[in-house]
C-alpha cells in the first residue's frame, strides 16, 4: 500500500502522495493487489489510486470531525465516507474497458458526431472532383462516404448533379 503518514491534513499533503508509485510497484510486483493507505481529506487521492489500479483503500474514520486527535480532521465521516464509496463506484463504472467502440448509447448518435463527404458547391454531372469541391461535415449518414477516403474521390467524376451539402456517396461517382 502506497502511504504517507503526514497526519496534519493540511492540503500541501497532496503534494507528497505520489501515487505514481502505485505504478512502480505494479512492475515490480505484478501479482500484488494495490492499495492506498490515506491521511488526506476528500476524495481525490482515494480516485486517483482506483484509477492507477488500487483495490484496497484504508481511511481514517470518525463520526465527529470536531473531536480532539491527530486524525479526526483528515478522517471521513459517515457522509463522506458514502460519498467516497459512491464515487469510487461510478469511477470503476466510467474506466470500463481498455477497448475503443462505439458504446451501445452512443449508437443513435453516431451519425450526427461523425462527419462525411459532402459537397463544398454545386457540382454538375461529368466535372472531375478537385480538393476543393469537397466539404467535411457532419452529419455522417449511412452511406455516405468517410473522411478517410477523401484522396479516393479525387480525380473521380461526378455521374450525376450534386448540389451543395449533399453527401457524397460511391454510386454518383465515376472513372
Amino acid at each position: 500500500m502506497q502511504c504517507n503518514t503526514n497526519y496534519t491534513a493540511a492540503d500541501g499533503n497532496f503534494d507528497n502522495i505520489n501515487l505514481n508509485v502505485l505504478k512502480t510497484y505494479q512492475q515490480m510486483w505484478p501479482d500484488l493487489i494495490l492499495g492506498l493507505s490515506d491521511h488526506t481529506h476528500g476524495h481525490a487521492t482515494v480516485l486517483g489510486a482506483v484509477a492507477l489500479g488500487a483495490r484496497v483503500v484504508e481511511k481514517h474514520f470518525t463520526d465527529d470531525n470536531n473531536r480532539e486527535g491527530p486524525d479526526h480532521a483528515f478522517a471521513m465521516n459517515p457522509q463522506s465516507w458514502a460519498d467516497m464509496v459512491q464515487n469510487t463506484r461510478q469511477l470503476e463504472r466510467a474506466l470500463g474497458s481498455g477497448n475503443k467502440l462505439v458504446a451501445d448509447n452512443e449508437k443513435q448518435t453516431v451519425v450526427v458526431q461523425r462527419r462525411c463527404l459532402r459537397a463544398a458547391r454545386d457540382i454538375r454531372a461529368g466535372e472531375t472532383f478537385t480538393r476543393e469541391m469537397i466539404a467535411v461535415l457532419r452529419p455522417a449518414t449511412p452511406g455516405a462516404i468517410e473522411p478517410y477516403e477523401i484522396e479516393n474521390v479525387i480525380g473521380l467524376k461526378a455521374l450525376k448533379d450534386i448540389t451543395q451539402g449533399q453527401e457524397l456517396r460511391c454510386t454518383q461517382l465515376g472513372e
